[in-house]
């Protein structure tokens, strides 16, 4: 008999996290089972009211200061009459995805977890395990209580600043409710082992779904790299790195970039001395074309949970590139199926590059690298397998 299975996610649309929990629906439902998407898509008015709420909270909290205001979230704020919701549903499973930003609350998740259904909680980025933080940019605070927060303004870091409140929060929930928590990559997993919130309850490590559909391995074009992100500027990108490290390939004759993604600073390439293209923001289906041509992929960010674009060229045929600092394991096998540089190091990013458009790998190869560790089929498999021993009481 199938599974009822509750997603809950702010969206399934809109940032990385979003699709990537749409996309496990609907590898879910392809294995026959039924599931129930409750997300906020197209439900502007509901939304912004406890969005209004939460970021109010925080910047009150922030000493009336808007640095970093959308780096950290409380999950203070959620949907009205969204637990009777979930419940009247039925589930024998309840999933939550990325639930920030007005979504779901903590108070919710409590209510939520009194019920007696298994909860699973998919770790998109590092927030369970912080106190308010998505990506904690190197500061470790989170191996203990968190606190003296470095995302809050000087004049309010303290012992018990919003950092630490809201991590004193999390704690009592996570100690008093049945969660499974679920990264999607290894290297999240270990930061959650080290962490004071999750040592007791280390996840399990199941990767995002990857659309293998989507993509394909085209007529390769000499020399042709791609550098692609949602916002290529982000400082978390680390476009400069990558630049800088391109800037070394000025022997290569046939090298060329193609970057695409929004870019709210146009001169962040200026310094490039290389020849380039900059594609803009691209749909999924030009993205594909683009890595469908490309012999390698670049990545030189600081901070990558399940890098997607790495793993959307690999499927492409196109050998990734990347600073080891972050999920890109799970993706690459260093001279196997990609080159890892140490991080920070454009001296080896470039010579990773050089690598990368000499190496004899094939396409082929690269591609049923993706398809075995992240496809819809094997994935789904993996997820079942959990919901099935959650369902007997157990946590793994």
């Amino acid at each position: 008999m199938a599974m009822k299975i509750a997603l809950v996610t702010t969206s399934v649309q809109l940032g990385g996290a979003a699709i990537a929990s749409g996309r496990l629906a609907e590898a879910l439902r392809a294995r026959g089972e039924q599931v129930e998407v409750l997300s906020l898509d197209g439900k502007r008015r509901e939304r912004t009211l406890p969005f209004i709420a939460e970021r109010a909270k925080i910047f009150l909290a922030n000493g009336l200061n808007r640095n970093n205001l959308f780096k950290v979230s409380t999950a203070s704020d959620g949907q009205r009459g969204l637990v009777d919701r979930i419940k009247a549903y039925g589930p024998d499973i309840i999933v939550l995805g990325w639930i920030n930003q007005g979504m779901l609350s903590l108070n919710q998740i409590q209510q939520l977890g009194e019920g007696g259904t298994p909860i699973v909680w998919m770790m998109h980025d590092m927030w369970n395990l912080t106190g308010i933080c998505h990506h904690s940019l190197g500061c470790m605070h989170f191996v203990g209580e968190c606190g003296r927060c470095p995302m809050l303004s000087k004049s309010v870091r303290g012992e018990n600043d919003l950092s630490h409140k809201v991590w004193l929060r999390k704690r009592r929930l996570y100690q008093s409710v049945k969660i499974q928590f679920v990264s999607v990559s290894n290297w999240l997993a270990e930061l959650s082992r080290r962490s004071k919130l999750l040592e007791q309850n280390p996840p399990v490590v199941i990767p995002n779904v990857f659309p293998m559909d989507d993509f394909f391995i085209g007529e390769k074009e000499l020399g042709l790299i791609v550098f692609g992100a949602a916002r290529l500027d982000d400082p978390i990108k680390g476009l400069h790195h990558g630049v800088n490290a391109l800037n070394r390939l000025r022997d290569v004759a046939e090298a060329h970039v193609v970057f695409f993604g929004e870019l709210r600073n146009p001169g962040a390439l200026s310094g490039l001395k290389i020849p380039y293209d900059y594609a803009g923001s691209l749909e999924q289906a030009e993205v594909a074309r683009l890595m469908s041509r490309a012999e390698v992929i670049l990545s030189s960010s600081l901070y990558e949970t399940l890098p997607t674009t790495l793993i959307e060229g690999q499927a492409s045929g196109a050998m990734p590139v990347s600073f080891d600092r972050g999920g890109q394991r799970d993706i690459i096998k260093h001279h196997r199926t990609g080159y890892l540089a140490p991080f920070g190091d454009e001296e080896a990013l470039a010579r990773g590059i050089r690598w990368a458009l000499e190496s004899d790998i094939s396409p082929e190869n690269l591609r049923a690298e993706v398809d075995r560790k992240f496809s819809a089929g094997a994935v789904a498999k993996r997820m079942i397998e959990l919901f099935e021993t959650l369902k007997k009481g157990q946590l793994c």
